[in-house]
Parts: C-alpha cells; structure tokens; sequence
C-alpha cells in the first residue's frame, strides 16, 4: 500500500529541504489523517484546501511527497480532489468510518456550506477506489427560439480528479458557444461548432456538431459525490471528534449576523442541533483533549473560551462553562501529558500566549517576577496553534548536559514565524546556548573621569556576568546599559526596548530587573564609581525559530506570508520490520501559507522547514 503514496520530488539546490510543484493557491486550511483514525493508508495523509481555486490536495507526510493516483506509476504525481474553481474554500477535516472510506468535510465561503466530498470510496484489491466524474444527466438541448435547430453535443469526457459535482450550460451567441458551470464558473475558453473543446482546466472535453441559432443552449450535470450541507451560515472553523463520533462547526449567518456552534453528524451530514452559547459569542475555532471528551471554543468577539464537557449522543445537553480570558481569542490548544493539562489560548491583537492549568483550574504564570500573571510574549500577532503529538527533543540541555524533551505547541505568527512553547511551562523553545548576553567583566566598562573600578561578579556556573531569565520568550535581543547616577548612589539600567527600569542597582547586592529578565552583580571597587560610568552589553532571546530560512545559512530564503492555522501529525521512521535504524517517532507540523501558495511540512525537533509544496 505504501506504494501508492509515492510521487514525483524534486530536490532543490544542495539543501535539505525538497520543493515539490503542486500547483497550490491560497491554501488556507490543513487536516491531517492518521492509520489509527480508519482509511486504507499505512502513513498519515495531509488535506490542504485551497481558497483560490477550490482544490484539497492529498500529501504524503512522511515520505513528503503528493499522494500518487497510480500504484502502477508511482513516480507520477498525483492530482488535486476538485470542488470546483469558483469556490473558497476554508477549513476542512478528514473522516474515515471504516478502512476503505475517507470524506472530507471543507467549508465553503462562495455557497455558505459545509461540502461533504468523497476522497476514497472502496479498496479495489491493493489500491483505494478515489471519487471519480459521472455524467448524471445526459446533454439536453434547448431549442430558445423554436427556430427547429437540433445540434449534438458530444461530451467526450468529464475528467476524474479534474471535474466536480456541477451543472455546464453552453450557449451559442450568434458566432461561438460560451461554457460556465455552476461551480466552475464562466469559462475563458470558448467552443466553436466541429473543434474539440477542453474547459479551461480541463474538467470536461466536448465537441458540438450542427448548427444554431443565438440563445440556443446545451444543459448538463456532473456529480462526483459531493454534497453541500445547510448548517445555518457560513462554517467559520471546524473539529472533528478523535474516533469520528461528532463533529462541531462554528458558523456565522451573513444575513442576520446570528452566529453558533452547531454539531453534524460525520456519517450522514444530518444536523444534531446547536450547542448553547451567549448570544452574543463568536465561535471560532476549537481545539480538544485526546480522548474528545472536553472541547474548547475560542470566542472572537468576547474575552472568552467556552469549556464543553461533550455529550457524543446528544451533542446538544453538552454542559458548557465560560473561562475568561484578556481579551477576545485567535485560537486555543490543548496540551498535556498526564501529570498537566494545559490550555493555550492566543488573545487576538495582544501578541501573546496565555496558559490556563486545567488541574488547578487557574492561569499559569508562566513569569513569577512581576505582580501579574503573565502569558508568553511573541513578537507578532498569533495565526494558529498546534499541539504537537507526542515529546519533542529540544535544543537546550539539561543541568546534566542532556538535551530536554517535552511536548510543544508550535505557535504560528504573522509574520512569517514559527516558535514553539514548552507545554509544561509555557516558556519558549531556546537553542542550544539559552537566552545570554555578551557582558563581562572586562569588555562592557566606561570609565568616566575620575577613574573608577567596580567590577561585574561572574557566575561560576554560567561564566556570564549577566544572568538572562532561562525561561524563553521573556528576555528580547536588545541593548542594555548601566549608568551610575552620583547623586543617586546607585546604578540606573536601561533597556533598548524594555526601557528605564524602575529598580536601582546598588553595589555589593544582587539586581533583577522590573520583570526579573535579567540579574547581575557589582561590586564596588577601591576607587569608587562616579556618575556617568556605565556598562553596556547586549541580550540575545536565542529562541528557536522556523521562518523562510530552508537552507538554514542566516538568510531569508522564501518569505513565509500569512500564515494560516497549522496541524500536527506523527509517523515512525527506522525499520518497522528490524534491521539497523533505530525505530523512533517523528512529530511535526503541516503549515499552510495562504499568502505564499505554498504549504511546508516541519520538523519540530529539528526546527526546520523540510518539504515545501509549491
């Protein structure tokens, strides 16, 4: 079966990374499939939903290659499941009741729906049966004016992988005949009388004979199984429960400006009712615990996530408890690993991460220096959370000298950047070396007249004079200084970004900045200081991030713009059946960038972009 998922690739320059051409355009939502969760695949399959030209494109996560239609020619890349080019498409999950059926379900913002599309319908031997194009009403011609015209259109194919479920009008003007689908729209392309015609992505391949008179049209439909679900307004975010009992959809009423959180059944597309949410909330997207029994709903518009204790039979008598929060939510995530459990909420506008303990039912105060309960800061607005599934190893190295481990939330940002947050802490994920600074005793002195000769105490542990907050996200990169005010009698610290701290330094006593970011120590010398002496060094974060650098030298390869939510997934590599690699499991993030037309697939525990669809 593997064989199946094979395609072509191709290596770009002398990188790591593989850049494949998949033709990709506004790629705006992400699903992943795993063997656990039913389908006939042996590896997990990503679904990525264009917004620009209505196509989910199958991937192959771990070989990082597009899902080849052909088990005869693996070689060959596969093709796109077409929805049709007029639609927008969104989010989307994958379903998989049994292990030869795989639907997903992708909202729709150009017909307001919830689109039902069959992907693998059966198992033909070794090889999954995917959607195929059927004529469902033969061509019919309508005579406009009575004139007795009887042409014949002959519709030589309705390509698989290229047609959808749609209805083709083709109407002469006088001179030609223009194409338009319903779901394809008006087609660039036009026919003329006797010529083969191919719409202009190929979906369907005709030639018309006879002749006509202006108006006289051809009426016919293709169905490829996909069907549009009313669910009361346009799906916003979806979520699909772990073994497929239920599955939620926010959705907004265009018209009345109504909104809700409503429950579908996956198996039939019926509606099971609305959950019971303020009027005045905006659903948006949701994030659960493993086993789907707690779900968490961001609220768009209020300082609010929604807590349901979810009620599979009846979706609808899910009780339902309101967290506050600092402001209104861009998305949540769910993390734990048993002895925590850990909410990750990104606040809309605020450029930060806040976590609630859900065991202690109370915020993590992810910086004890301050008298607030901070989040993690990051330096753009939040696009998406991910948790990830399953440790990751991380950079940075224990007291011991081995490297920590720990689940992680990969937090994308608006500016093109991925960083990671340690799950049991909230911190972010730093490299090898930690937050650090440049300072020591000899290089960041001034010595204003008259001679003075203080002296920076070094840590034995470190051999830093500085101490930088361990703890990620909380220290920046900028400049600090120290400069003595005389009159004071003490030492004045100021921030490039953090500006002047409130707390003096004295001689002989350990400092900490207002928000504990940093420490340090001055002994007073023989010759005491005098105003204006100062010591200047510079902080470095050293958090670990994944943007556009692929081949890793420092310099910005491919600029990574909006980035949209992205999806975990995880797979064993090594030899499953014996033999020397070691067995081990991997555990990344599949990240669409809608802006870009590109989606990458990253290594967490490598911190780097691996393979780019193009």
């Amino acid at each position: 079966m593997s064989a199946l998922l094979m395609t072509f690739a191709v290596l770009s320059g002398c990188n790591d990374v593989v850049v494949l051409e998949a033709r990709m355009d506004g790629p705006a939502g992400a699903a992943v499939l795993h063997p656990d969760q039913g389908g006939p695949f042996y590896e997990p399959i990503g679904f990525v939903s264009n917004a620009r030209n209505g196509r989910i494109w199958p991937l192959d996560l771990k070989h990082g290659w597009v899902v080849a239609d052909d088990s005869a020619a693996p070689f060959l890349a596969g093709v796109p499941i077409p929805t049709g080019q007029r639609r927008i498409l969104g989010d989307v999950v994958a379903y998989a009741p049994t292990s030869d059926v795989v639907t997903l379900f992708v909202a729709d913002a150009f017909t307001g729906t919830l689109l039902e599309v069959p992907y693998v319908t059966g198992v033909d031997g070794d090889a999954p049966v995917e959607q195929g194009a059927t004529v469902t009403v033969e061509p019919s011609f309508v005579d406009a004016d009575g004139s007795g015209d009887a042409p014949v259109l002959t519709l030589v194919e309705a390509r698989p992988g290229y047609a959808t479920t749609e209805s083709w009008t083709v109407t002469f003007t006088g001179s030609v005949w223009t194409v338009e689908g319903t779901r394809s729209g008006l087609q660039y392309g036009q026919a003329s009388a006797q010529r083969p015609y191919a719409s202009d992505n190929a979906e369907i391949e005709f030639v018309i004979e006879g002749t006509a008179t202006e108006g006289d049209r051809f009426e016919f439909s293709i169905d490829t199984g996909i069907v549009e679900h009313d669910v009361g307004g346009l799906v916003q975010a979806l979520w699909m429960h772990p073994e497929g009992a239920v599955m939620l959809a926010s959705v907004y009423d265009l018209d009345t400006a109504e909104t809700g959180l409503v429950a579908v059944d996956p198996a039939t597309g019926a509606l099971l009712g609305a959950l019971d949410l303020p009027a005045d909330s905006v659903p948006w997207r949701m994030s659960g615990d493993p086993a789907g029994d707690l779900v968490y709903v961001a609220d768009a518009r209020n300082p609010s996530v929604f807590e349901l204790v979810l009620q599979v039979d009846d979706p609808s008598a899910s009780a339902v408890r309101e967290l506050a929060v600092q402001g209104p939510v861009a998305d949540v995530a769910w993390q734990g690993d048993g002895d925590y459990e850990h909410l990750f909420v990104a606040v809309a506008g605020e450029n930060r991460v806040d976590v609630f303990d859900l065991l202690a039912d109370a915020w993590l105060d992810v910086n004890p220096y301050t008298e607030a309960v901070d989040g993690i800061r990051v330096e753009s607005p939040v696009t998406g959370l991910a948790p990830s599934m399953g440790e990751v190893l991380l950079q940075e190295e224990t007291t011991w000298g081995d490297r920590t481990s720990d689940e992680v939330v990969a937090i994308s940002t608006f500016d093109g950047v991925m960083v990671l947050a340690e799950a049991s802490t909230g911190c972010l994920a730093v490299n090898l070396g930690g937050p650090s600074s440049t300072a020591d005793s000899d290089s960041t002195f001034s010595d204003e007249s008259p001679a003075s000769n203080p002296l920076m105490s070094e840590s034995e542990a470190t051999g830093q004079v500085v101490q930088v907050n361990p703890c990620g996200g909380l220290a920046e990169d900028e400049a600090w200084t120290a400069t003595f005010d005389g009159a004071a009698g003490a030492w004045v610290v100021d921030g490039e970004r953090a500006g002047e701290q409130a707390n003096l330094a004295y001689e002989d006593e350990r400092y900490v900045s207002d928000e504990g970011v940093l420490s340090f120590l001055i002994l007073a010398g023989q010759n005491p200081s005098s105003h204006g002496d100062q010591y200047s060094w510079t902080v470095y974060d050293n958090v670990v991030e994944i943007n556009g650098d692929l081949d890793r030298d420092g310099d910005i390869d491919q600029e990574l713009e909006l980035p949209a939510r992205p999806v975990a997934y995880n797979y064993l590599a090594g030899a499953t059946g014996g033999g020397w690699d070691e067995l081990n499991e991997k555990t990344g993030v599949l990240w669409p960038l809608t802006d870009d037309n590109t989606v990458v697939r990253v290594n967490l525990q490598a911190a780097a972009i691996e393979v780019v669809w193009d």
